[in-house]
């Protein structure tokens, strides 16, 4: 567990933000490993209010720089949509479940 807790730490220590990227196609191992990390993060039972779009398509790409009104290129942008309707609310039971419904807790 240390040895993790190590690397987690170097890892916030070291990181840095890149501006200017390759032209080259992100694999797409690396695409769903990163997905993948994104959907373990928590949320309040897991309820995951959120989704991903992974945009390699330039067209769509363009659209998406156009509006956001950034000029970046970035061979692939992942798209985080969320939706607050399935977030967890201060005034959800605390199993997330109508009052009538017994926590299985």
């Amino acid at each position: 567990m240390g040895a993790r807790t190590v690397d987690v730490f170097e890892a916030i220590r070291t990181r840095r933000s890149i501006r200017k990227y390759k032209e080259k196609p992100v694999e797409k191992d690396k695409l769903l490993k990163i997905i993948e990390a994104a959907r373990l993060a928590p949320s309040t039972l897991n309820r995951q209010p959120w989704s991903f779009v992974i945009v390699t398509d330039s067209v769509v790409k363009e659209k998406l720089r156009s509006t956001c009104n950034q000029d970046w290129f970035a061979p692939v942008i992942i798209v985080e949509c969320a939706f607050p309707e399935k977030a967890f609310k201060a005034q959800d039971t605390p199993c997330g479940r109508p009052d009538d419904d017994p926590c299985p807790f």
